[in-house]
Parts: C-alpha cells; structure tokens; sequence
C-alpha cells in the first residue's frame, strides 16, 4: 500500500469519526452520589409564543415559560449534567448535538426546537446573561439560576 492510499484512508476515517460524534447523543444517566451535594440550581425554560408546542410540559407553562424547584448539586458539576437531571426529574426530553472541541449542544428541549435555518436556538443563560461557554463547560461553583431560552438570532 503507498503512502498516498495510506493517507486517503487515514483522512476518510477521520472524517468519518469526526462526522460520528459531532452527531452523536447519548442515553441520560441521573447524578451519582458525587454529583449531588449543597449547591442549589433553580433551571428555567422559556419557550416563548413556542410554548403551546411542548411534548410534556405545555400544562405547566405560565406565559412561555417554566421555573423548576431547585436541583442541589457538588461543586464543579457542569450546567449540563444539571440539565439532564432536571429533564429526568420532570419528563420531559432533549436532544442533544456534540461537537468536538465544543461539547454539547441542546437543539431540542421537549420537543420545540431551534430553526433549522439559526433564526432561533435554545440560548443558554446563567444569572440572566448570556454563557460565554456551553453548558457542558460552565461548571456549577455557587448558587445559580440558570436558563434556556428560545433565542432570536442577531
């Protein structure tokens, strides 16, 4: 084999795997033990005049939106892994993209999704401002708000 097949099949499996877990989702696991502890989360989702399009939690919306009951987390756990204790908690789903480099990416939040063309996304906010990181880089160090909001692009 020449160094030049070598090198097309390396590039094809590259591409290939990049390609696989850029798109890839995984199966929700709950907190363990070490992800529990005293800081505490209050989440909320706003979906805006999308609301009347949720899956499961549509009869619990005030206005487009929801604020849940605390979630108490260690320290250093990250905004996503709150996130999907929360969507076990109160069934309701997500749909997730990751990107290397980048990490997850929730597209879908019981069932109302981002525009395919980016017009609107699921914005991630801690405090009310919006994350210069991803949720599953912004790790949890005190009390916190956090919230997804269907956002308009600029």
């Amino acid at each position: 084999m020449n160094n030049q097949m070598r090198f097309a099949i390396s590039i094809t499996i590259l591409i290939g795997l990049s390609s696989t877990l850029a798109g890839c989702t995984s199966g929700t696991e709950p907190l363990t033990e070490d992800e529990i502890g005293e800081l505490s989360v209050v989440l909320t989702l706003d979906f805006g005049e999308q609301g009347n399009q949720t899956t499961n939690l549509g009869d619990r919306l005030t206005n487009g939106s929801i604020t849940f009951d605390p979630i108490l987390v260690a320290n250093n756990v990250s905004a996503y892994r709150v996130m999907e204790a929360l969507q076990l908690r109160e069934n309701f789903t997500i749909d997730v993209t990751y990107y290397v480099g980048m990490g997850a990416f929730i597209h879908t939040i019981d069932g109302v999704s981002g525009a395919d063309d980016w017009s609107t996304y699921w914005g991630f906010y801690h405090d009310g401002e919006l994350a210069q990181v991803g949720a599953s880089s912004y790790l949890i160090t005190s009390d916190t708000h956090l919230s997804w909001v269907i956002t308009p692009s600029a």
